[in-house]
């Protein structure tokens, strides 16, 4: 060492100093820092015996060439080496050489980077990717189920398959017995927990306590718990995390202080994961409830559309034929009496009355096809099907959209005659694209709604008509709902004015056609 430079042993690395024969003939301190050898021990030593290259099998013949005919080489050509150290254990290690000349014969600084702890952050990572990847194929694989129970067995699995913990189990709340009923377990947790309990507010357990807190808990050592709730459990640390209402999964290890930082990391993400799976399926749930309750509604409504149609329509016919007869022979004998022609509009109104309840029967079924439409063209056909007296129609910005042309040919009319029937012969409608684009509009300058009638001006049966059946609005918002639009009552207009917003592919109409 004596004829090397000094400032060997200020660097951070260990360094040896070697021959074009690969001799090693100096080491800075550091070599026993990292290799557990006195640089004094490794005086004299062939350098094979300290490196090797574990990729050309072991045979030296690479390490070799890169002594007995060296060229500088630095940390970024990547020379990973195997170093062994003086208890028999191994090291890796990335070596640079570089070659200077003394007294006429050729060395190399052999300097020796540890990587370990690289390599095991490089390692750690890919394993923190792998398991995220896995993580998300196993949610998307998860979100496909549509039951609680195949949901949470599931769940169980992937815990065993991507956190690499056999043993897990999860507990769902069952409001009835108001307890966490054990629902889905690994084969390891029957193995080792056998029958799973269930847990209750009057005894002590974590689970219960996790799921009343909703925060996660981890025992490191259970057997240091004195209320831990199997004292005879296997169990020796325990990782318990919440699924909001739902209930609890938890996971556990037969060693103490089974897991690490990152394995809770996971299973906090996953136990999210399998929380927002049983949110779906419990709306999913809601909504296959309400999409029945409404076909049975449907289906009563069809059922009373039929009975109306037929039932009812007899016996008005019979009697308005029957009022026709009376109606002649009077006119044969003198002027008829006041009480014929209240007969008449009372048998009218149930006309009306049956009509507007089937054309309700008919819009509560859903849209399966449209075509576009062009408001004005439409409005103008609205228009002329319609006794509108002298009022006035007025379009403004012009819209072409996609709807049912015959059912909203229905809603529009029935908005015109309301309008010419509450406004008046000489009432102005106007139709147009709103501001936005997105929908259109249809008011006229009549005396509008009244305030007493607004908040329920959609529903059933309201009218400021006494002789009205007080289903037009019903019929109209009912359209609406079946394009999928949304249909509200401007607060601000003159007159009543009603816009129709959400309508897709919506565009403005810049040329009217002639």
């Amino acid at each position: 060492m004596d004829r090397f430079p000094e400032a060997l042993d200020g660097l951070p690395d260990p360094v040896l100093i070697v021959d074009a024969d690969g001799v090693v003939h100096a080491g800075n301190g550091r070599v026993e820092d990292v290799l557990g050898y006195d640089p004094a021990e490794l005086e004299g030593a062939d350098l094979a015996s300290v490196l090797y290259d574990p990729y050309d099998g072991g045979s030296g013949d690479d390490l070799d060439r890169y002594v007995t005919d060296p060229e500088p080489r630095s940390m970024a050509a990547s020379l990973d080496l195997v170093a062994r150290r003086a208890d028999g254990s191994e090291v890796p290690v990335t070596v640079s050489l570089g070659p200077f000349e003394r007294d006429g014969e050729t060395y190399l600084v052999v300097t020796m980077v540890d990587v370990r702890e690289r390599r095991e952050k490089r390692a750690d990572l890919h394993r923190r990717t792998r398991t995220l990847e896995a993580l998300h194929e196993a949610t998307q694989e998860l979100l496909k189920t549509t039951d609680r129970v195949v949901a949470a067995e599931a769940a169980v699995e992937y815990v065993e398959d991507v956190l690499d913990h056999p043993i897990a189990a999860i507990w769902l709340f069952d409001e009835e017995t108001d307890a966490l009923e054990p629902v889905a377990w690994t084969d390891a947790a029957e193995a080792v927990v056998g029958d799973h309990p269930r847990f209750t507010a009057e005894e002590q357990s974590i689970s219960w306590e996790v799921f009343e807190s909703g925060d996660p808990e981890y025992v490191a050592d259970t057997h240091a718990d004195p209320d831990r709730y199997n004292p005879d459990s296997p169990i020796r640390s325990e990782l318990v995390l919440p699924l909001g209402r739902y209930g609890v999964i938890d996971i556990g290890s037969t060693r103490r202080d089974g897991f690490d930082g990152s394995d809770l990391a996971v299973a906090r993400l996953w136990a999210a994961t399998v929380t927002m799976v049983f949110v779906r399926i419990e709306r999913e749930r809601q909504l296959r409830v309400r999409e029945d309750e409404v076909a049975r509604e449907r289906d009563r409504l069809e059922e009373f559309a039929g009975l109306v149609s037929h039932d009812l329509r007899n016996p008005l016919n019979v009697a308005r034929g029957n009022l026709d007869m009376i109606r002649a022979r009077l006119e044969e004998g003198g002027e008829e009496p006041p009480e014929i022609d209240t007969v008449a509009r009372s048998l009218d109104r149930m006309d009306a009355l049956v009509e507007d309840m089937l054309a309700l029967a008919r819009q509560g079924e859903g849209i399966d096809e449209t075509e576009p439409v062009t408001l004005s063209a439409l409005a103008e056909e609205c228009w002329a099907n319609v006794d509108t007296a002298d009022a006035s129609l007025v379009v403004g910005e012009d819209l072409r959209f996609r709807a049912d042309r015959s059912r909203l040919r229905q809603a529009l009319e029935n908005l015109i005659a309301n309008a010419v029937t509450h406004g008046g012969d000489s009432v102005t409608v106007e139709v147009g694209a709103l501001a936005d684009g997105r929908g259109f509009y249809l008011a006229d300058d009549g005396p509008g709604i009244p305030a007493e009638f607004r908040e329920e001006a959609f529903a059933a049966g309201v009218s400021t008509d006494p002789d009205g059946t007080g289903f037009g609005l019903k019929i109209v918002a009912e359209v609406a709902d079946a394009h999928g639009w949304s249909l509200s009552l401007a607060d601000d207009a003159e007159g009543a004015r009603f816009e129709f917003r959400g309508v897709d592919s919506a565009a403005p109409v810049t040329e009217r056609a002639e």
